[in-house]
């Protein structure tokens, strides 16, 4: 049986692409869900297709000692059968963490539902997000807001059959960093981070740069 160029980039990115990157996963996706766009976003419809978007959580390997939390479904082909330059968004998000948390999991389920949200013209003329964008998300008792940055840990793209995806970091600071962020640049800041790269680990009890 014929396959569609959306199966063929799924599965390719989940079965093959992924784990030659981040490992062998738990072997379960975390889906997005319609209470994220309700609670989080205050909408009472969405489209069904994003539902099937979702993380996955990639343990510590002999390679790596972090958990990796990957989105998935982002670089979906929805809209076409033909190979283009990007796939689908043209991106996936990765946060990386040296524990086994559920706040791991809901950082990029709702960074994710936020991108989609923006690719979908929900918040007007606002682009999609990309490198150095700030996103509000408290991960207590130190973070504030999430910042995406190029990954050091991981390749920074990946090629589907069906075209490009650009992989991001998300990576969590704190309230004084984000100041920093606002009134410099987020680059700048990515590149202080850049500095001690566990900063890209996302660790609530990091102490601030700036401290």
């Amino acid at each position: 049986m014929k396959t569609t160029l959306l199966e063929q980039a799924w599965y390719e990115r989940e079965e093959t692409i992924y784990k030659d990157i981040f490992g062998e996963s738990e072997n379960h996706i975390y889906p997005l869900s319609f209470e994220i766009f309700r609670i989080s976003f205050g909408l009472e419809e969405i489209d069904p297709r994003w539902l099937n978007y979702g993380v996955i959580k990639y343990p510590p390997t002999s390679k790596r000692k972090t958990w990796a939390y990957v989105s998935s479904g982002m670089s979906n082909p929805w809209e076409t059968d033909n190979v283009q330059e990007y796939s689908g968004l043209g991106i996936e998000f990765i946060l990386e963490s040296n524990t086994d948390d559920d706040w791991g999991i809901l950082a990029v389920q709702n960074v994710m539902a936020f991108n989609i949200l923006l690719s979908a013209g929900r918040y007007g003329e606002k682009p999609p997000l990309d490198y150095g964008h700030r996103v509000p998300f408290s991960i207590i008792p130190n973070l504030s807001h999430i910042v995406l940055a190029q990954p050091i840990h991981f390749p920074s793209h990946f090629n589907l059959v069906s075209g490009k995806v650009d992989l991001l970091q998300l990576v969590g600071i704190t309230q004084d960093e984000f100041q920093y962020a606002k009134d410099h640049s987020s680059q700048l800041l990515i590149d202080r981070l850049t500095l001690t790269p566990k900063s890209f680990i996302v660790n609530p009890l990091r102490s601030s740069l700036f401290q």
